[in-house]
């Protein structure tokens, strides 16, 4: 394992929730991470082609970056995530990741970084990194001094995004609420395109993993006591404690995503405190039309706004 010197780490999935964590803990045992480029239609295309029909956006999305990858770093970090706990589970093409990446890209010989956890096994996360660390022949030492300083790192770093959040709710401008799964809206050609739309519309756009996830966790419960998905738990939380403070919510899925579409038609139902928008994104239309619903969105907002409707909001 020591010949390893660089890690590559696909710029899609759960590194938009975890990818800064995975960095600084990698690069405290001292490798050198590297990150493939922001999403574009061409690394989406290059996914989409060794793809089989049926997958979902940001899987195809994610092929593409373990495409980009390819001979620039010495292997590539491919985690898989079950969840820590009996509401964490996720999606099953997560606990499937390495296996599936292993064998689209069987021709390549992709030299794969992986580690495993389940809720069904009690671990921890700190464990999880521990047994990571140590199969990279780190000492006990070295891997839980790395992973201290990363995590302090992430805590800090989604503190500061939930306090600058807190700041743009005091914005005059339309505040629209971005909700749905983090490597969807911060992925800069799906959830991207969505942000410089709302721009140019003059609005300003706020995300539902900005918000407190222990807050939004709790939230999550009124919602539903039996929803399995925790990115859809902290997604839905975030949406009920947020559907007051804001002018608009836009729901963003990507085609054809399980979860959401037991999710998202319920969770509308329920955000009956202000308008919002359901969108579905697919690797064949991409973001083409986003803009004329996007513009139809916000003035509805601001019609309401306005005393519009009988000003029923």
């Amino acid at each position: 394992m020591e010949r390893i010197q660089k890690i590559g780490i696909p710029r899609g999935l759960m590194a938009y929730r975890s990818g800064m964590l995975w960095k600084e803990f990698f690069e405290g045992l001292g490798y050198k991470c590297i990150f493939s480029p922001e999403s574009d239609r061409r690394i989406l295309e290059k996914g989409t082609g060794r793809a089989i029909d049926e997958t979902c956006l940001p899987f195809k999305m994610y092929l593409g970056h373990v495409m980009e990858l390819i001979g620039k770093c010495d292997t590539i970090f491919v985690p898989r995530t079950g969840g820590y706990r009996t509401t964490e589970k996720m999606c099953t093409r997560y606990e499937a990741l390495p296996d599936l990446v292993r064998n689209i890209f069987r021709d390549e010989q992709v030299n794969i970084l992986t580690v495993s956890y389940d809720w069904y096994n009690r671990t921890t996360e700190e464990k999880v990194y521990l047994e990571l660390g140590l199969s990279l022949g780190k000492t006990k030492k070295q891997v839980k001094k790395a992973y201290s300083s990363a995590k302090k790192h992430q805590e800090t770093r989604q503190k500061n995004r939930e306090k600058a959040q807190l700041k743009l709710l005091e914005s005059e401008k339309t505040r629209v609420l971005l909700a749905g799964h983090p490597y969807v809206l911060h992925d800069a050609y799906m959830g991207g395109e969505l942000v410089r739309i709302l721009e140019n519309l003059g609005a300003v756009a706020l995300y539902t993993d900005y918000v407190n996830r222990e807050n939004a966790l709790k939230r999550s419960y009124e919602f539903s006591r039996v929803m399995p998905w925790i990115i859809n738990r902290e997604m839905t939380g975030a949406a009920m404690l947020m559907k007051k403070k804001v002018d608009g919510i836009v729901i963003v899925s990507a085609y054809p995503c399980g979860p959401d579409s037991l999710v998202n038609d319920m969770l509308v139902r329920r955000l009956k405190e202000v308008p919002v928008l359901n969108l579905t994104l697919d690797a064949q239309s991409g973001t083409a039309g986003l803009e004329t619903r996007m513009e139809s969105f916000i003035d509805i907002i601001r019609y309401q706004k306005a005393g519009g409707y009988g000003n029923q909001n």
